[in-house]
């Protein structure tokens, strides 16, 4: 099983540094303003809950900025504190903002594709076992 990502349990001024870092790569790949904060707010999420954010759980290989893949952390923070999971519509646009942006990025078409297809699929199991999950939470 892979180890989860350690990356936001860096130094408060070395995430503060990184921060910027997300935000100058992105302009660079020409992300408005709006796309910009949505991907600052995960990340800031992140620097708060550190130990919420697994980073791309079974593929190391989409790095954006060193041990940071953006488009996984914008896709755990949507699942998690958006909970794009609760419903397959929410899902769907989640995933499908996660390969497009793996393809916008200038990475693989194939690996932003194939992820989407991939969870596309595992949404049939994981949006109600969300669901159950979180009836389970609230019952106790």
């Amino acid at each position: 099983m892979p180890k989860p990502s350690k990356y936001f349990f860096q130094a408060k001024d070395i995430l503060d540094n990184n921060k910027k870092d997300v935000v100058a790569y992105l302009t660079l790949k020409e992300y408005t303003a709006t796309e910009i904060a949505l991907y600052v707010k995960a990340y800031e999420y992140f620097c708060k809950y550190p130990s919420k954010y697994d980073g791309a759980t079974f593929v190391k290989d989409l790095i954006d900025l060193k041990g940071l893949d953006l488009d996984a952390m914008l896709h755990d923070y949507e699942y998690i504190a958006l909970g794009a999971a609760h419903n397959f519509f929410s899902k769907w646009k989640s995933d499908l903002r996660y390969a497009k942006g793996i393809e916008r990025k200038g990475k693989s078409a194939y690996a932003a594709w194939s992820r989407f297809i991939a969870l596309l699929f595992t949404g049939i199991f994981f949006v109600p076992y969300v669901n159950i999950k979180r009836c389970i939470r609230l019952r106790s």
